[in-house]
């Protein structure tokens, strides 16, 4: 893995990142892309990838985010849907709720949401995310 800044790079399983959001740039609306992105600028709306999607230390994101894979070093507020695994690195802030087959936090990470594991993480992300947003029912006494 190559490194940048002293920050971990994720790259797709061919090494490379097909996608770069520079941190002097700022997006409003949705993002799909076809390979991996990272993302060191801001983005306000949805972001959609089939590989891993990267929020670097000073990157910030406000809007859901769907990959295979989600590293998070800056600050994202939104649901995360990973049908792999979620990444929380030591100077993550996430504000929201996620989904994912696998998780790691990364010791000095704020985490401030709800998070739904496992087997479940192969379901349509429509259907998760709903599942983890749905408040939860008491029975009746």
């Amino acid at each position: 893995m190559a490194k940048r800044n002293g920050n971990e790079q994720r790259r797709n399983s061919t090494g490379e990142i097909s996608t770069l959001l520079g941190n002097d740039a700022e997006i409003r609306g949705s993002i799909t892309t076809k390979g991996s992105l990272r993302i060191d600028g801001a983005v306000i709306g949805e972001i959609s990838s089939p590989e891993t999607v990267t929020i670097g230390a000073t990157g910030s994101v406000e809007g859901n985010i769907e990959a295979e894979h989600i590293v998070v070093g800056g600050q994202v507020k939104g649901t995360l849907m990973a049908r792999g695994r979620i990444t929380l690195e030591s100077t993550a802030r996430l504000e929201g709720d996620l989904v994912a087959g696998r998780l790691v936090i990364v010791e000095g990470a704020v985490f401030c949401g709800r998070s739904n594991m496992g087997e479940n993480a192969g379901t349509p992300a429509s259907s998760l995310i709903a599942s983890v947003l749905e408040p939860e029912t008491q029975p009746e006494s």
